[in-house]
C-alpha cells in the first residue's frame, strides 16, 4: 500500500473510502472492502486524517495499526491529511478540491453517519447531491449491528472500559490488541518465579478496564498463551498504567522486541495483596483460569 500525504494528487481514477476509521471495525471494513472491490476497476484509495482531537479515553488503533488493517482490505493507496488543513473547508470545497481535483474520485464510499465540511455541517445527502454534479457515484453502507448493538467506535470503547473484551472483539471483527516494545520493568516477577514482559504501549492507545486477562502474545513469528495485567499494580505500586504479560509455557530474554497482546477474556479486577506470597498464589489461580479460557485455541 502506498502512503501519501494530502495534498498529493492522484491522476488515475479512484474509488475513495472516506472516514477516520478509528478501530477499523466490522462496519469500517464493509466500507473499505466495498471500495477495494469496486466493480469499475478503479484504484481503491482511503482518505483519512492523520489525527483528530485526542480522546480522553484514547484511540482504538494507532496509525501504524490502522495502516496495516487498511492494507488487509485491499486498499492500494492511503492519503492522510492533517485535520487542521481541511476543517475550515466548506462541503462544496471538499468535494471539488479534495475528491475531484486531488483524488480523481469516480466513486466514494462512506458510512450512513458520515459528516464533512466546516463544522461537520454536511451529511451523506449533501455528499450525494454535490458528487452527482461532478459525476461521482456515492455508495453508503447502512448501520451494522451485532447481537442488537450498533457497531461503532464509541460502543467498542464503552465495552472495553467495562472489560467486555469478547463483545468488543465481535464488533471489531478481531481481538483487541496492545502493541509495543518490551522494556525493562522492576523485575519483581522474577523474584516470585513469574517473569513478565513489560510492553511499552503508545500513550494514545485506549487501555481497557484495569485488571487481569487471558491473552495471546505475538512475538515475531510465534504466538504464546499468557496472563496479562493492565493497570497500576496496586500491590507494589506504579505511577503510570502498565501493560505486562506472563507467558504460561515460555520464558526468555525478549527485551527490545516488539510484542502484540491480544486480549481474549477478562479474569478479574486489580487488587492489592498483603504480601508477595499472596500475590504469587493468586497468579497461580489466574494462570489456571487463563489456561481454561485458552484451552481450545491452537497456536
Amino acid at each position: 500500500m502506498h502512503i501519501l500525504s494530502y495534498p498529493a494528487k492522484i491522476e488515475t481514477p479512484t474509488a475513495v473510502a472516506l472516514g477516520y476509521f478509528d478501530g477499523v471495525h466490522t462496519a469500517h471494513n464493509k466500507i473499505l472492502t466495498c471500495a477495494a472491490e469496486n466493480s469499475s476497476n478503479l484504484v481503491p484509495v482511503v482518505f483519512t486524517f492523520s489525527e483528530m482531537a485526542k480522546s480522553a479515553s484514547g484511540c482504538l488503533t494507532t496509525n501504524k495499526e490502522k495502516h496495516r488493517l487498511f492494507e488487509k482490505t485491499g486498499i492500494e493507496i492511503l492519503v492522510s491529511a492533517d485535520f487542521s488543513s481541511l476543517c475550515s473547508k466548506s462541503a462544496e470545497e471538499f468535494v471539488r478540491e479534495v475528491l475531484l481535483d486531488n483524488l480523481s474520485a469516480k466513486a466514494v464510499y462512506c458510512g450512513y453517519n458520515y459528516r464533512f465540511g466546516k463544522g461537520a455541517s454536511a451529511d451523506v445527502s449533501t455528499l450525494k447531491a454535490l458528487c452527482e454534479k461532478e459525476g461521482i457515484d456515492v455508495f453508503v453502507t447502512e448501520e451494522i449491528t451485532e447481537d442488537g448493538t450498533a457497531v461503532s467506535s464509541s460502543a467498542i470503547k464503552a465495552l472495553l472500559q467495562r472489560g467486555e473484551v469478547l463483545k468488543a472483539s465481535q464488533l471489531l471483527g478481531r481481538s483487541y490488541s496492545l502493541s509495543g516494545e518490551i522494556v525493562h520493568g522492576n523485575a519483581l516477577g522474577r523474584t516470585i518465579s513469574t517473569p513478565t514482559l513489560n510492553i511499552r504501549v503508545s500513550e494514545d492507545k485506549l487501555l481497557p478496564r484495569f485488571g487481569v486477562y487471558a491473552a495471546l502474545v505475538n512475538l515475531g513469528n510465534s504466538t504464546f498463551k499468557a496472563v496479562a495485567n493492565i493497570g497500576m499494580k496496586p500491590t507494589v505500586g506504579s505511577d503510570v498504567p502498565t501493560v505486562e504479560a506472563y507467558l504460561i509455557s515460555e520464558s526468555g530474554d525478549f527485551y527490545g522486541e516488539e510484542a502484540t497482546l491480544f486480549l481474549q477474556d477478562f479474569i478479574r479486577d486489580e487488587r492489592k495483596f498483603e504480601s508477595l506470597e499472596e500475590l504469587k498464589a493468586q497468579i497461580r489461580i489466574d494462570t489456571e483460569k487463563a489456561e481454561a479460557i485458552l484451552h481450545d485455541i491452537e497456536l
